[in-house]
């Protein structure tokens, strides 16, 4: 029976249309049931119907529309109900409603349940039968077990269909997560990619001389024209960095050797190449940390191009002459690179975060994205005309005149405001009121820092230093670090750089460093793994410590700390690393300590971790999880990761609170802080130190012009009293509006 169900639920998923999808799908439950009818009827919330798509076993005379409200019959009284009806003579039940043209009359017993997919009703499915009869606890427990397992592959083949359908500009619509601001509209450029992993041909006899030749030959070519699609960008000295990184990526130390291993062992260069590309993609993809896990694009990246010089060499791309959105499954930073940034308009993703290196390089160059739209139909769209609202997430198909219109109208006084945002990245961060706001970037790449070069940030608040662990094939030297870290320190003279010690295990192991956990995310990591490896910890002390006496601007943050006795012994580690290099080098001072609140635990132990540390950094992504006992990255509850849901806003409060009792300075590194409504948020609850991803320090240092802070901390008790997390939003929604930014807040920004 399992194996029937998991079936069915593929040919749904795979199907072209709602329509082939649906009518295949009654014949197949009719044969697995054994029954002489089955109907789905899709729900129509927004005017609270339900619509007879498909049947096998009724009669549905061809061009008929068969509807049912919510109030009427034993279909409506299921999706009402939101539960299961099993019934021996349905034509007695108070609610059954005949339909004669459907012929339902002949039928005595019916089964019904509901469709539902993340608390919202998709439809109805049904079973009938002209005996009378209650079916069986067996057979409704399959309806249900087919319906839950149909839910979200009806949905993804819904939101297909609802695009392809003719309907009116407003209706052909997509929607995704805003990735960069602003508006674009042009003819979409659908890219993908010449040759994937899985063209690969069987393998061969293997000389392993000439696979090393070939695997250089393809390194070579592939650095080369990674170089020269840096160069075309029309800021290099803010762009550079990322494809220095993929270039890196094809070193010894990261993918090369691992690479030239498997091809000493007699193994084909492609499929030496797909073995190492995958296992670290895997790696990355599994991770929960959004900005680490976009790293497996780039991954991706550099493997297709790679195997692309392998196997068919470099090739040049078409571009038409027109305003463009550039359109692929995984939009990636070579593909940006490869449009005329003349011509490019906009990009949209189907796959893909705003830490990824296309949206870092998208708000870099000033154009719109939009990313995770997982219902455009790739195939259906070059060519064709698109707006996307990088604001909203949202992209409209074939748009019409009057949408076209008002969006243009947008684009002008979007480009008003560009230029007051840019000016505002320039000197201090100041309120309306004249109050100083210190406002810092979090990195984890070179990249990174390069980027917020020019956007006025006053240091890295956050430096994620497990990066470097990840991409290598073994624990990096000291020296290796040394350099890494006194580069970054180098990029802000004077200015506080933290960099937080190593944060893996969990979502983020390291391949030299396996782990196996049944709950991997309350596990071994973090400051728990270095504190068990005191010699990788003392390792990179001693590259952070050198860095420092170098640069004087360092600042170190301990990650995942739960007990006073974890800071304790990390910190006896480091006095070790200290008094270690002053015999050496000649003494030192010891830079700044910090600890991250982001374990729940933590929030109790300020007063002791104040006698021991300089500073505290919240950690709010991971505080929020926490707390709400929510995955956000799990599909099935990422909508009850609720930045502005009561408790968590208490604990930020409480968490203010009490450091500014203990004169513990304090700062938020989380991706709240860089969002218009939780930047405002954390202001209106006292902070004044917020890190944030490079490209958003211009915006919040304009919006801060336009805030008054006096005013903010009045709105504090009512934020406070608030007990839902959609009020709290609208309370704060209030005082942007007032500033002019309803332009920043639509669809929930």
């Amino acid at each position: 029976m399992l194996t029937q169900l998991q079936r069915i639920v593929q040919q749904v998923n795979s199907a072209a249309s709602l329509d082939q999808a649906v009518s295949w799908l009654v014949t197949a439950i009719c044969e697995l049931m054994n029954t002489e009818v089955c109907s789905i009827y899709l729900a129509d919330a927004d005017v609270g119907q339900l619509q007879l798509l498909a049947t096998q076993g009724l009669t549905l005379p061809p061009g008929t529309i068969c509807t049912l409200s919510y109030q009427e019959g034993l279909v409506g009284l299921v999706a009402s109900r939101e539960e299961a009806i099993n019934l021996a003579d349905a034509q007695n039940h108070p609610a059954f409603k005949l339909i004669e043209e459907l012929n339902e009359e002949l039928f005595q017993s019916f089964l019904g349940v509901p469709i539902i997919y993340r608390r919202r009703v998709l439809g109805v499915l049904t079973v009938q039968q002209r005996d009378a009869r209650v079916f069986d606890s067996e057979e409704e427990a399959c309806l249900v077990t087919l319906a839950n397992q149909l839910a979200p592959a009806l949905a993804n083949v819904e939101e297909r269909t609802r695009l392809l359908r003719a309907q009116t500009g407003w209706k052909r619509s997509a929607t995704g997560l805003a990735g960069s601001p602003g508006i674009g509209m042009g003819a979409c450029l659908v890219r993908i990619p010449a040759m994937t992993f899985d063209d690969l041909p069987q393998e061969g006899e293997v000389e392993v001389s000439v696979e090393l030749k070939r695997f250089e030959q393809a390194i070579d070519s592939t650095q080369q024209s990674l170089r020269a699609l840096a160069k075309r960008l029309d800021l290099p000295s803010q762009t550079q960095a990322i494809f220095e990184l993929y270039v890196q990526l094809l070193a010894p130390a990261s993918l090369g050797d691992p690479v030239r291993a498997l091809i000493r062992a007699g193994t084909r260069a492609e499929w030496a190449l797909k073995a190492v590309v995958e296992e670290a993609i895997d790696k990355f993809s599994a991770m929960e940390d959004s900005y680490l896990k976009e790293r497996a694009t780039d991954l991706k990246d550099v493997g297709l191009r790679l195997l692309q010089a392998l196997c068919v060499g470099q090739i040049n791309k078409a571009i038409p002459d027109d305003d463009l959105i550039l359109v692929a499954d995984e939009v990636t930073a070579t593909m940006v690179a490869e449009v005329p940034r003349e011509r490019l308009k906009g990009i949209v993703s189907r796959r893909g975060s705003g830490h990824s290196h296309a949206a870092i390089l998208a708000r870099a160059i000033g154009i719109p994205a939009v990313l995770g739209v997982s219902s455009l139909p790739l195939s259906a769209l070059p060519g064709r005309r698109m707006i996307i609202d990088g604001y909203t997430g949202r992209c409209f198909i074939d748009p019409e005149p009057g949408l076209e219109r008002e969006y243009r109208r947008l684009i002008l006084e979007e480009a008003t405001i560009s230029k007051d945002v840019l000016a505002s990245a320039q000197g201090p961060a100041l309120s309306q009121d004249g109050e100083r706001v210190k406002v810092y970037i979090n990195a984890g790449l070179s990249a990174d820092t390069d980027v917020a070069a020019g956007q006025g940030a006053d240091g890295v608040g956050l430096y994620r230093t497990e990066v470097p662990f990840m991409l290598a094939s073994r624990f990096p030297g000291e020296e290796e670090q040394f350099r890494l870290y006194s580069h970054v320190l180098s990029r802000y003279p004077g200015l506080p750089v933290t960099l937080r010690t190593l944060d893996v295990g969990g979502d983020k192991p390291l391949p030299y460093l396996p782990i196996e956990e049944d709950n991997p995310f309350l596990g071994w990591r973090g400051i728990r793994i270095t504190l068990d490896q005191p010699d990788i910890f003392l390792i990179q002390l001693k590259a952070m410590l050198r860095a420092h006496q170098h640069h004087g601007n360092l600042q170190i943050l301990l990650p995942m700390i739960s007990s006073v006795a974890e800071v304790d012994e990390a910190l006896r580690l480091m006095r070790q690393a200290h008094f270690e290099l002053c015999e050496a080098m000649g003494a030192f001072e010891l830079p700044k300590v910090g600890v991250m609140v982001e374990v729940p635990a933590s929030l109790y132990l300020l007063p002791a971790l104040a006698e021991r540390v300089q500073f505290v950094s919240v950690g709010s992504n991971d505080l929020t999880q926490y707390l709400l006992a929510v995955d956000r990255n799990n599909p099935r509850v990422a909508e009850l990761f609720r930045p502005f849901h009561p408790a968590v806003v208490q604990a930020l409060a409480q968490i203010q609170r009490q450091c500014q009792e203990l004169g513990l300075p304090v700062s938020v590194c989380g991706e709240m802080a860089g969002e218009p409504l939780g930047f405002t948020l954390l202001l209106a609850l006292g902070y004044r130190h917020l890190s944030m991803n490079a490209s958003q320090v211009a915006r919040a240092k304009h919006l801060l012009k336009k805030l008054s802070l006096a005013d903010l901390e009045k709105l504090r008790p009512q934020l406070l009293a608030s007990l839902d997390a959609d009020e709290l939003g609208w309370q704060l929604r209030e005082p942007l509006t007032q500033a002019g930014f309803a332009h920043w807040l639509r669809a929930g920004r």
